[in-house]
């Protein structure tokens, strides 16, 4: 559901996380599939990088779905509603790959069909729950914690402030459009992803499809992989980069002044040698010629700050923190 009563969300002139009211994102950028099916549970453990047994009612997670190279095509989120799964990916790829899922499929009893009904938000900054409570939410206390009611399902996402991933139908929606404009702030979907950003949260898109293993996009590190579970596409790879501690790129947090549109895929250079280190995850324009967001990068490259976005001009890449530590290359082959 791309519900065009919110048309005048706006996105917002001061991305801050000191805000005054609670922040409603519409989050067209984002779209959900329910997977349900006697041997739903068994097939998607076989093609996600996360344990999907440990997802319940209670209990989401994040993960990815990657090809045999170990190339991640998607990140999901994944919760459960009753005795189904919903997956919410980034829109631009979903059909694409929720068609090669379905591929695997074969004999087994497992039905994937999109939510066309549903509308996709982001809450955050919603400290007293003023806005849960008038959905009949009750608020999920730690990450990838959820609650569920007849018309909503809602997931503690982590980040700086207290936020959630809301799904809900049109009785939610229409629970939304009755909300006073003077009591919340109605954003685009630019804000959650700059919240993402600051947590240190990737997503997969049309951009970045096939440019990452897990590892170097921080899915470990964010509780996005299991080392325990069972075979999925990929996971000789995944698993090959954990033991040997061998990636030499990973995810940052980075900051750069620029007049030219930068986007997911787009790529940064060495302002010593002018060759290619890394690429953008995510970027949001914060303000007319300042962007942030989250870059997969030669460690060496990130640990020596010669990051540019263009070989000639060099303008700065700047290196920001993230709320988890990134190991280092010597770390990586010593753990």
């Amino acid at each position: 559901m791309h519900n065009h009563t919110f048309i005048d969300s706006y996105t917002p002139t001061d991305y801050s996380t000191d805000l005054q009211k609670p922040v409603l994102t519409v989050l067209d950028n984002l779209i959900c599939y329910e997977v349900s099916g006697e041997d739903a549970s068994t097939f998607l453990q076989g093609q996600f990088s996360n344990d999907v047994s440990d997802v319940s009612e209670e209990n989401a997670q994040l993960t990815s779905y990657s090809t045999p190279k170990g190339r991640m095509l998607a990140i999901f989120y994944i919760c459960k509603r009753t005795d189904s799964y919903l997956l919410i990916t980034s829109s631009d790829i979903a059909d694409d790959v929720i068609k090669r899922l379905q591929m695997f499929i074969m004999h087994s009893k497992v039905t994937i069909s999109k939510l066309n009904d549903h509308q996709l938000f982001g809450l955050s900054n919603d400290n007293n729950s003023i806005v849960l409570k008038s959905f009949d939410i009750q608020p999920p206390i730690n990450d990838y914690q959820c609650f569920a009611n007849e018309h909503a399902n809602c997931i503690k996402i982590p980040g700086i402030v207290n936020r959630y991933l809301l799904l809900g139908d049109q009785a939610l929606v229409d629970k939304a459009l009755q909300i006073d404009k003077e009591e919340i702030y109605f954003f685009r979907y630019q804000y959650w992803q700059w919240l993402d950003v600051l947590a240190g949260l990737p997503m997969v898109n049309a951009g970045t499809q096939e440019a990452f293993v897990p590892q170097m996009a921080n899915m470990e590190l964010i509780n996005g992989v299991s080392f325990s579970k069972g075979c999925y596409p990929g996971q000789e790879i995944v698993a090959r980069l954990h033991y040997l501690g061998d990636a030499s790129r990973r995810m940052f947090r980075v900051e750069v002044d620029s007049d030219q549109t930068l986007q997911a895929g787009d790529s940064i250079y060495s302002t010593k040698t002018h060759q290619e280190v890394g690429k953008f995850v995510t970027t949001v324009k914060v303000s007319d010629n300042k962007y942030q967001g989250l870059a997969v990068l030669r460690i060496e490259a990130a640990n020596d700050h010669d990051l540019s976005i263009d070989k000639e001009t060099l303008q700065t890449v700047l290196i920001m923190d993230l709320p988890y530590k990134i190991p280092t290359e010597n770390e990586e082959k010593t753990s």
